[in-house]
C-alpha cells in the first residue's frame, strides 16, 4: 500500500474543494520509462475511487503494484510546490531521512 503525508493529503483535498469537489487524484504509472514515470491528474470520482489517508484516488492495478511502499508528500521544488513521490524502502534506509515522515 502507499500513503500520503498529512501535508499532501491536506493540500490535495484543499485543491479538490477549490475546483468544485467530487474529484479524485488519478495516478497512472508508465512502466516503459526507466524508474517509472507518474502522471497525476484530477478526475471526477467514479465507482472505483478509493480513499487513502483521506484522499480520493483513482488508480489501476498496475499503478497500485508500482505504488506499493510509496510515500506521496507535498514538497517545494525550484519550479514551485508540488507532489513528491518517494519509495519508503529507500527513505527508511537513508539515515538522513529517518523519522522525517
Amino acid at each position: 500500500m502507499f500513503t500520503f503525508t498529512p501535508q499532501a493529503a491536506q493540500k490535495l483535498n484543499q485543491i479538490m474543494q477549490e475546483r468544485g469537489g467530487n474529484l479524485a487524484l488519478s495516478i497512472v504509472a508508465d512502466p516503459a520509462v526507466t524508474g517509472g514515470e507518474w502522471r497525476l491528474t484530477l478526475v471526477p470520482r467514479g465507482l472505483s475511487t478509493m480513499v487513502v489517508n483521506g484522499v480520493p484516488v483513482e488508480a489501476d492495478a498496475h499503478a497500485l503494484r508500482m505504488l506499493d511502499g510509496v510515500i506521496i508528500d507535498w514538497v517545494m521544488t525550484p519550479d514551485g510546490p508540488g507532489l513528491g513521490i518517494y519509495d519508503r524502502n529507500l527513505v527508511d534506509n537513508d539515515p538522513r531521512r529517518r523519522g522525517r515522515f
